[in-house]
């Protein structure tokens, strides 16, 4: 990977291994004195969500969600911190069954709004008084509203509803009452998109609409109407936003939008737009020369720059994203930081205009960046764990929002200059993760496919003692262009699995999004070939110099993408003990014509329609190679996941079925391409901990 930029080591604080395949005895606890980091803890964290900031950059309000095992129900409300004297934070909203209170965003030093479901089923625009906790009903729609943004100089705010062609927000909710009473269901299409991930695409469509407002010092009041800003737009209707902002005056709104058209299925065009923020004229284009995913706008303070994340390959939903930036005076775009080989994911500008903050991943963290616009010169600032939002207190200090491994997502305070350690801010989950064993993150670098250097992650597993061996679970990460990152999560958290007594061992394959736009690109056309080599190679050398690591005990898991590879393996080794399918791609043909985006296999795999192409996709698929499958599998499914559609898991199940291979097929018919719902991943864990650990001879936790 080329390095444009400075690195000023900001880290969290965290225990390093001196060497993965000899650790220390010392550094590891007394067993007996902590416990098990179980699933059920897991589900019950409390889950930062929005975050933002006050005007005097004094005060943070946030939304967190928790979910009660018990009850089997979730709360959802607001909270504030003090920046001044960070402790426990503030209830803002109480926590309730009844209402969901989510996307707090300043007002004013009093007045918090917030997205809340409160008495009607449609999501309305609240505000709360920070100094009496007094919660007022601003809006009464029948058609929920999102992503709400606020502008002080316009006294203006933004927000999302889904509308029908012709109709505004009240007009579309009796619409929507229409067609649910009609005595058909029936459903027509003349193009693609059907699908997108677990929804039916319908005809409504997500617009940007504005509604002026009166705020005084305790209260916030409609003063009109809300107006479809994107309604004059000229071409196909569905014109949907996936990002906006407004200007420093509240005059024009910028947003990114996937064009809608017939070549939706295989087409990843996206515009980037300004509008009048009142709706009177239509939206107007800033990258027509480019023909692929744009997303992530921004509007520089001064009014003088747009800037935004573009690619430039229609259909390949996993190009590198550049940084674009468009002098909105001479109306010429330039490309900043264009020696960084990594992607980009969120972007903003300075206070000042004259720096861009962005986050990319660089091998197992996701990292937070600052680019001088000027000089186009790039610094790091964040080093271990994983960035996912930010905002900037000063020049000189950010608020952040990172996890670990070893921590959910927190906010600290970090000084831009290095010149102080980062400052924690949230506490939430300290006690909840009170001597429980988290594994420090350990990583290894071996050879791998294309003679490239390829990167391992370790975690320990509870109870470890380098002098005795313990079994050994691969985690296969999806994707296939992802990373398995330094990050906390609700799903796949490897720390559970360590805590079954295994050795977690992760191999970041070619292909993932983190290495660099060659090592991502490395793996179209070949599925099958140098991820299987990176992860059975790498894992190997694990093996091979880990003496603790019992190698004749060795158990694989993975999802999607990830679920692809278990099924490769399957069809091409039987060196593990077992194996653990979720969401998994078994013939790639099949998916071809299934998923939800049938360009995104056209470019990874090949056109089937094609003859030279099928033939590659062909050659990549677990379905040509199951006569060979000898591993008991255990398949998990949901029924709402039209990425990887239901049919693949039962193909799967059927071919393990059928050559005899002792097998179990799961079915969660209220989930996604994500076991989401908590007690759905309780069930999974209970599940697939008690498949392993049939054939690793391993205890597990069940729920």
């Amino acid at each position: 990977m080329k390095s444009n930029y400075i690195f000023v080591s900001l880290c969290l604080s965290a225990v390093t291994l001196a060497d993965v395949f000899n650790p220390d005895p010392k550094i590891f606890p007394n067993w007996d004195k902590v416990k098990r980091f179980t699933p059920d803890q897991n589900t019950q964290m409390k889950k930062l969500g929005f975050f933002d900031l006050s005007p005097n950059k004094q005060h943070v309000v946030f939304s967190q969600s928790q979910y009660n095992n018990t009850s089997n129900k979730s709360t959802n409300s607001l909270y504030l911190i003090d920046l001044n004297s960070p402790g426990a934070a503030a209830e803002l909203t109480e926590k309730s069954y009844t209402t969901s209170d989510s996307n707090p965003i300043w007002i004013n030093e009093d007045i918090v709004a917030f997205l809340a479901v409160r008495g009607s089923p449609a999501t309305n625009l609240f505000t709360v008084s920070v100094s009496s906790k007094t919660i007022t009903q601003v809006t009464n729609f029948t058609n929920s509203i999102g992503g709400i943004v606020y502008n002080s100089a316009a006294k203006k705010i933004a927000f999302t509803s889904s509308v029908y062609q012709g109709k505004n927000m009240e007009e579309s909710a009796a619409e929507r009452k229409r067609i649910a009473g009609l005595s058909t269901s029936a459903v027509e299409y003349n193009q693609l998109l059907l699908t997108y991930w677990d929804t039916w695409i319908k005809k409504d469509k997500a617009q940007i609409f504005t509604i002026t407002v009166d705020v005084s010092k305790n209260s916030l009041k409609l003063v009109d109407s809300p107006v479809n800003v994107v309604s004059k737009y000229n071409g196909q209707y569905g014109l949907e936003p996936s990002s906006f902002a407004f200007s420093a005056d509240g005059q024009e709104i910028v947003f990114s939008a996937a064009i809608p058209n017939r070549d939706a299925g295989w087409s990843t065009e996206a515009g980037v737009f300004t509008t009048p923020s009142d709706g009177s004229a239509a939206p107007k284009r800033h990258n027509n020369e480019f023909k692929a995913t744009a997303s992530q706008v921004a509007y520089s303070p001064d009014t003088k720059y747009v800037a935004w994340l573009q690619m430039t390959v229609d259909g390949y939903g996993s190009d590198q994203n550049q940084v674009i930036l468009l002098d909105l005076f001479t109306g010429k775009h330039s490309r900043l930081i264009s020696d960084f080989d990594n992607s980009p994911s969120v972007l903003k500008f300075s206070s000042d205009s004259k720096h861009l903050y962005l986050v990319a991943g660089v091998e197992k963290d996701v990292a937070l960046f600052k680019v001088n616009i000027e000089t186009d010169q790039m610094t790091r600032l964040t080093k271990d764990g994983s960035v996912s939002s930010f905002a900037e207190i000063s020049s000189e200090k950010l608020i952040i929002n990172i996890s670990t491994l070893q921590y959910p997502n927190s906010l600290y305070t970090i000084d831009v200059q290095g010149k102080a350690d980062p400052k924690k801010v949230y506490f939430e989950n300290d006690k909840a993760l009170e001597g429980i064993w988290v594994s420090p993150t350990e990583t290894f670098w071996f050879t791998g496919a294309l003679n490239e250097k390829v990167q391992g992650l370790v975690l320990y597993p509870y109870g470890f003692d380098p002098s005795k061996k313990h079994p050994v679970a691969m985690l296969i990460h999806g994707g296939p262009h992802a990373s398995w990152t330094d990050s906390w999560s609700y799903r796949w958290n490897g720390n559970l699995f360590a805590n079954q007594g295994y050795i977690i061992v992760i191999i970041n394959f070619h292909g993932g999004n983190n290495y660099g736009q060659n090592f991502t690109n490395s793996v179209l056309k070949n599925w099958g070939t140098h991820p299987y080599y990176d992860v059975i190679n790498g894992f190997d050398y694990f093996l091979d110099n880990a003496k603790y690591s019992d190698s004749n005990n060795t158990v694989a898991l993975g999802a999607s993408y990830g679920g692809y590879m278990i099924n490769w393996i399957n069809g091409h080794t039987d060196r593990f003990r077992a194996l653990v399918l979720h969401a998994a791609v078994f013939n790639t043909v099949a998916i071809s014509y299934t998923t939800d985006t049938v360009g995104f296999m056209y470019v990874e795999q090949g056109e089937p329609l094609i003859p030279s192409e099928r033939a590659v996709s062909e050659a990549n698929s677990p379905e040509k190679f199951a006569a060979n499958f000898k591993t008991p599998s255990l398949v998990t499914h949901g029924m709402l996941d039209y990425r990887v559609p239901l049919s693949e898991g039962i193909a799967a199940f059927n071919a393990l079925q059928r050559v005899g291979v002792d097998s179990k097929f799961i079915l969660f018919p209220d989930e996604n391409h994500w076991i989401m719902k908590p007690g759905n991943s309780l069930k999974w864990h209970t599940e697939v901990f008690a498949w392993i650990g049939k054939y690793s001879n391993m205890t597990t936790w069940s729920w």
